[in-house]
Parts: structure tokens; sequence; C-alpha cells
């Protein structure tokens, strides 16, 4: 596979910061593999304790004809969320610069780094590469081994 061929498959994002700077998302090299998953999965663990904690949030006051609502957060949820932002935040800052190649301190860095929209937004870029990855184009190529995989099909089946 071509450097194009994984271009096509998993195109770069290109995220321009206020400070000047541009943020280039890109696909990990495989040497990485073992650290991104290590990483994903010490955050998800930490998002299915925020996803326990979704009890304490109630909708108040909602308007439908103006799109407003109120929302009250209980106490449980604060300490939840302060909880995960103490715990996970490294690993966070982590998983961006190994997806953007660039060192933690340069996300940690006040006067170059992301602000804190710009890296909500590469967060969410790097979410939606993921998602987009394997439900797009590894689904379907995953689909098509099984199928072929199945007692009685030929290799010349697609």
């Amino acid at each position: 596979m071509s450097k194009s061929d994984l271009e096509v498959l998993i195109p770069e994002n290109e995220i321009k910061l206020a400070s000047g700077e541009t943020v280039v998302i890109s696909p990990f090299s495989f040497a990485k593999l073992p650290k991104v998953v290590s990483l994903i999965n010490s955050i998800g663990v930490g998002l299915f304790l925020l996803w326990e904690a979704k009890a304490g949030l109630k909708v108040t006051h909602e308007n439908a004809e103006e799109g407003t609502a109120d929302i009250e957060f209980d106490d449980l949820v604060i300490n939840k969320v302060n909880e995960f932002m103490e715990s996970h935040f490294d690993a966070v800052v982590e998983i961006m610069a190994i997806y953007c190649r660039r060192s933690s301190d340069f996300f940690l860095d006040e006067e170059r780094g992301p602000n804190v929209e710009e890296a909500i937004q590469i967060l969410f870029t790097i979410i939606a590469r993921h998602l987009g990855f394997f439900t797009k184009t590894l689904q379907p190529i995953v689909a098509s081994i099984k199928s072929k995989a199945k007692p009685g099909a030929t290799s010349s089946e697609s």
C-alpha cells in the first residue's frame, strides 16, 4: 500500500489555530498502535464512568419554539466530569500529540498551542476519523473478507 493509498483511506485534516499554527491530523505509525490502544482504553473507561452519572442531568424549562432549555447538574455529575478531566487529561493530550505528530508540550503551550475550542475541534476530528474509517472503509472490507471465508465460497467471489 503506497502513501497515496493511505491518504485515500484516511485523508489528512488541517486545522488552523488562532496562534497562526496549522495542526495536521494524520494517520499514526504502526509502531504507535499499542500506545494508542492503551490510551483509548483508558479514556474509554473514564467515559463509561461519566455515562453512569448521566442520571444526574436534568433538562428544565425546555422551550421547543425558541430551541432553548436549562440543564441542571447535580454534584455527582460535576464531580465525575472533574475526575475525568483530572484523570485523563494527559492521555487526551498524548492522543492529540500522536495524531498530529507534535510533542505533547505543543498542546500545553499557552501561546502556540490550541485554545479550548480548537482542542475540542481536534479531538472531534480524531473521533470522526475513527468512526468514518471503521464504519465506511474498514467494515465493508471485513464483511467482504468474512463472506469469502464462508464454507463453499471461492476466492473469485466478490
